[in-house]
């Protein structure tokens, strides 16, 4: 019988993102009437990265995983899965994934790939978070001839097996002008799933909360998303507890986490990653959920001396309606929320836990499925991941859906390489607002800076099919 390994999870991490930015906080303020305080530090985003004329998520999908697999020295015989997740889908029926083994097979030579998987997965930005598990409980099946069976998990005979990748890769595009416009970004985050993961393995439970929301979307056809702003902050934090809840309440009773007096289960996440829309979200969702868990236990009282009670129900007397009712409570809920996230205690759990994730975020903007991936590259960047620590991330998709997950540091986080994403930022070109603005809208053909080294939409043709290559 094939034994399967004891842990599974993340080896390593690889980013793409486009040679290009554009500056929020200069002329694309001014021209758009923004206060550039307002979305350097209201909002978090001082960069937003531009894809060039030749650049699109498949071109970026292949780019993240050209790059992990030279990293981990991997051939194409030793990757079982390419799952994508995104939702820039350059094709309605054709997997994307086919696109990106096309292109692979220019670099590792016709047909190499033919015995490896790959499918879509959409669900706004959720749908690389799917992946993930998908791959994770492939190989926790043991297929595909992981283990040796004479000598089992642990013996002289082990044999590494074929390995998954996951790639989380986006354009995230709003109408020129639009509230959303400064949150926009660009990138693809390549994850190596294997067995004995060097950066995180997997714990083996998940929360998840679904329901059906319009606060995102993007109808077949449209180029842009259609974005109900402040509705969708309130699904995504509502989303998030829930996720969470259903998290807390399966650690708890399968022994993943243990309790002591006094504790809760966030005390024992040393690091939490959000998704990241733009960072100043994942304030509050820590917000959120820091007030949920603390609420109950002893510390409150702290809180409250700082910054006063809960609010109770409004007043208003027996003329007031019950809309008016429900808008001073909300009113009531909103201001409180804001005293809290300033209060010292939250002050110093979310600088230690959760700020430090959206480092990258704050010079790439949103890429939808890989914000929260982006955020496990910036805790590896600043050096942050340290043997035993558990981290959890909360993964959300407009629509809208939620999952609650964490993992544990492994001892070979050590080996793991961590500047060339720097690097990679560091190198960019900043474009003026009129070249974004051509780009934006599809009206520039030519490149900006001509690909060289990296692979490239060449063309489409009259029937609509997608031609790239590897320019060299």
């Amino acid at each position: 019988m094939t034994q399967t390994p004891d842990k599974v999870g993340i080896d390593d991490i690889a980013v793409a993102v486009p040679k290009l930015f554009l500056s929020t906080t200069g002329e694309f303020a001014r021209a758009r009437g923004i206060e550039p305080a307002k979305l350097s530090r209201g909002i978090g985003v001082e960069k937003m990265a531009v894809p060039d004329a030749h650049e699109d998520a498949a071109t970026m999908a292949a780019s993240s995983t050209l790059d992990l697999m030279r990293n981990n020295d991997l051939l194409p015989e030793d990757v079982g899965r390419i799952y994508i997740g995104t939702e820039s889908g350059v094709d309605e029926a054709k997997a994307m994934g086919t696109y990106v083994i096309g292109m692979l097979e220019e670099v590792y030579g016709p047909g190499t790939f033919t015995e490896c998987s790959t499918v879509e997965y959409k669900s706004a930005c959720i749908g690389a978070t799917l992946a993930l598990e998908s791959v994770a409980c492939w190989l926790k099946a043991g297929d595909d001839g992981g283990w040796d069976e004479a000598n089992g998990s642990n013996g002289p005979g082990r044999r590494r097996g074929r390995v998954g990748i996951v790639v989380a890769t986006d354009v995230a595009r709003y109408e020129i002008g639009s509230p959303g416009e400064y949150t926009q970004g660009a990138g693809s985050v390549a994850l190596l799933v294997d067995r004995d993961p060097r950066i995180l393995a997997l714990d083996p439970v998940m929360g998840v909360y679904t329901r059906d929301e319009n606060d995102f979307f993007r109808p077949v056809g449209m180029r842009c998303a259609v974005v109900n702003g402040k509705y969708s902050n309130l699904c995504y934090l509502a989303a998030m507890e829930g996720a969470f809840g259903s998290y807390q309440r399966r650690a708890l009773s399968r022994g993943v986490v243990l309790l002591g007096d006094g504790e809760c289960v966030t005390d024992h996440l040393d690091r939490i990653i959000f998704h990241i829309p733009y960072p100043r979200m994942a304030e509050y969702a820590a917000a959120s959920l820091f007030r949920r868990e603390w609420r109950s236990l002893p510390r409150w009282r702290e809180v409250e001396e700082e910054i006063g009670a809960e609010p109770g129900e409004p007043g208003g007397g027996e003329g007031a309606t019950v809309k008016a009712k429900a808008e001073a409570k909300a009113k009531d809920e909103a201001d409180y929320q804001r005293r809290f996230s300033k209060s010292a205690m939250f002050q110093e759990a979310y600088g230690k836990k959760v700020k430090p994730s959206t480092l990258i975020s704050s010079v790439v903007g949103n890429i939808y499925t890989g914000s929260i991936y982006l955020g496990l590259a910036s805790l590896l960047v600043q050096d942050l991941l340290t043997p035993g620590a558990r981290i959890g991330l909360g993964s959300y998709g407009s629509g809208c859906s939620a999952a609650f997950f964490s993992g544990t540091v492994e001892e070979g986080i050590g080996s793991v390489a961590r500047g060339s994403v720097l690097k990679k930022l560091d190198e960019r070109v900043e474009i003026d607002l009129a070249d974004y603005e051509d780009l934006h809208r599809g009206d520039r053909q030519e490149s900006i800076i001509p690909p060289a080294g990296e692979f490239a939409l060449l063309r489409i043709d009259a029937d609509g099919y997608r031609r790239y290559g590897f320019v060299g």
